[in-house]
């Protein structure tokens, strides 16, 4: 060996030692996000060689600025060195066209993770891909995302197919309290910087800077499913929504950024071609009117996505018995709507299956079918694949987007993995949610703790929603948590979810409010306005102490207390209650009929 080549061997051997090595986790997946297996993650100095598992991971000893090779089969090869920082290392890898060329595979790579979907003689459908022996062809290991086929819905149950719900198990006996933060957002601020301010890391969220947008028509009509954008003051995209039946929208500003900095100067909407400047909630509604007709789909869609480990074996027969009666009484909950249900069941990777999804369909027979034929097992470890299963609920269950309403019941009780990559994909499956108009609605289970608490409670926050938590009331299952909450007001299961869905389902009619009949026959998100100083005057317009229901514009509940809806002045709401500025409503049950006042609280 010369002297030159010496010098090169020693320098690359000098390159390779280092005086302790640190464990690092790769993550292998191709450009469409599938985790490829049996991939070959190489230390190109100490030429170790590991091989990821089903779940795309590899577990490596690596020094500060050593080479990595990582290959597999069909893909093409990337290199790249480790920067001696980073925990977890997420890889995408290319496909290579040439070599995963095989007429007769289902397979997208030799040793991915991928497969097409396929027909069996049932009425559901499963979306499988390989495990972690690649010629074992079709399993049920992890999900693969493409389009329901409508005419021929599957699924493959791996080993046989499980029990139905007992007899003996029947409908409404799971209670729960909902804890809607919309509904209580003059609390939300301390809660989140105060009980559960500790948890924020865990999830890297933070659902604190809100931006609410109205949009109307000329004649005062709620528009749904209109996209609603916040934007930054270059005109980039930082947010996405879609507006609920309501007409209303809800923006977030520096929601994974979990900055607790005040609101951005700058900050601009956007609906359609119009953009206003962005004011946050503290400063009122961001009002927007597009000059259209008064319509209205006439469909909603409802999906339960349901953890279906073990760790739910002490709730899930119940649960499946509550969504089935949800399902039968929702299809007459709102006159003239055609609701379609739909389900997806997941467990976690190295399980029987990660995802089993049934998609949305109007036949309830078939999502009452697929229900029944679940059960509990599998898990191990505390966390579960919560993020894979919003994948596979977003992007194949097959949403309708000009829906009225988009609900997607979130039924578990554990959260996910906290590792960078996984909470990477849970925030940009929440975000897809919002920016698809799907709202979350988590029923939290027994088991789950605080952490998890704030984590249902953010992703209701982000889509819109609202979060149900089951309580030790019913008897059935373990302890349930005790969220943090001023009062909780105990229902049961079953009733609590038809009532959301009548909730966010119902629209006003698209008549003039000239056209009605009776100025006190209101709808329930058309305001009837009257004006205080005619109140002496005018004997139709009701007096007298009662239950008054304040709520803001944008429909959620603030408060409830008991007044006289025609005294109450815009001063006392802003001293009582710390109001800001905007528009508010009184609501109160006077003579048999609801009745509404506007105030405006300056």
């Amino acid at each position: 060996m010369n002297s030159k080549r010496m010098v090169v061997w020693i320098l690359a051997l000098m390159a390779c030692m280092s005086l302790s090595a640190a464990k690092v986790t790769v993550i292998v997946a191709d450009t469409a996000g599938s985790l490829v297996n049996e991939a070959k993650v190489k230390n190109v100095c100490t030429r170790q060689t590991y091989h990821s598992s089903v779940d795309g991971r590899a577990i490596i000893q690596a020094d500060k600025k050593q080479l990595l090779e990582i290959s597999a089969s069909g893909y093409h090869t990337q290199r790249l060195r480790w920067n001696g920082k980073d925990t977890v290392l997420w890889i995408t890898l290319k496909h290579d066209k040439i070599k995963r060329s095989n007429k007769n595979s289902h397979l997208l790579g030799a040793g991915g993770s991928r497969l097409y979907g396929y027909r069996a003689s049932s009425d559901e459908m499963l979306y499988a891909t390989m495990d972690h022996s690649s010629k074992k062809g079709l399993t049920t290991s992890a999900v693969t995302l493409y389009e329901c086929d409508e005419a021929a819905p599957v699924i493959a149950y791996g080993k046989g197919l499980p029990p139905s719900v007992p007899n003996n198990v029947s409908a409404g006996k799971l209670t729960a309290g909902e804890v809607n933060d919309f509904a209580k957002w003059y609390q939300w601020p301390g809660i989140l910087d105060g009980a559960l301010k500790d948890y924020i890391k865990d999830w890297r969220l933070a659902p604190r800077h809100r931006y609410t947008v109205q949009v109307t028509n000329r004649d005062g009509y709620p528009m749904a499913s209109r996209a609603v954008s916040l934007l930054d003051k270059s005109g980039n995209t930082l947010f996405q929504a879609v507006t609920d039946n309501t007409g209303k929208a809800e923006l977030w500003y520096q929601l994974i950024n979990t900055n607790t900095c005040g609101k951005h100067a700058g900050l601009q909407i956007r609906v359609d071609d119009q953009t206003v400047e962005a004011k946050d909630w503290s400063e009122g509604i961001n009002l927007v009117v597009v000059d259209e007709a008064c319509e209205a789909s006439e469909t909603a869609d409802v999906l339960f996505v349901v953890d279906a480990t073990g760790s739910m074996g002490d709730e899930i027969v119940y649960l499946q018995a509550e969504m089935k009666d949800v399902i039968r009484r929702s299809q007459n909950a709102v006159e003239g709507l055609k609701i379609r249900t739909g389900a997806v069941f997941y467990r976690d990777y190295s399980d029987e299956y990660l995802t089993r999804i049934s998609c949305l369909s109007d036949d309830i027979e078939t999502t009452q079918r697929f229900i029944d034929k679940q059960r509990a097992n599998g898990g191990g470890d505390y966390e579960e694949a919560v993020p894979e299963a919003l994948k596979a609920a977003l992007n194949v269950a097959g949403w309708d987007s000009q829906a009225r309403t988009r609900i997607l019941f979130l039924v578990l009780d554990a959260p996910c993995h906290q590792d960078s990559a996984t909470t990477a994909m849970l925030h940009e499956q929440v975000l897809n949610a919002a920016a698809m108009g799907v709202r979350i609605v988590p029923v939290v289970c027994s088991g789950i703790g605080k952490s998890g608490e704030l984590l249902m409670r953010e992703l209701a926050l982000t889509t819109n929603g609202t979060s149900f938590f089951l309580t030790d009331d019913s008897g059935i299952g373990h302890s349930h948590i005790k969220p943090t909450t001023d009062s909780l007001k105990v229902e049961h299961l079953n009733d609590m979810m038809v009532r959301t869905i009548i909730e966010y389902a119902t629209m006003p009619t698209c008549v003039p409010e000239q056209e009605q009949e009776g100025e006190m026959q209101i709808l329930p998100y058309i305001p009837n306005p009257f004006d205080p100083q005619d109140v002496e005057n005018d004997p139709s317009i009701p007096h007298g102490e009662t239950t008054l229901y304040l709520i803001d514009i944008s429909g959620k509940l603030i408060t409830i207390f008991e007044g006289d809806m025609n005294t109450v002045t815009p001063e006392q709401l802003k001293t009582g209650y710390g109001l800001s500025s905007g528009v508010y409503l009184i609501k109160a049950f006077y003579d048999g009929q609801w009745m509404t006042r506007k105030i405006i609280v300056r």
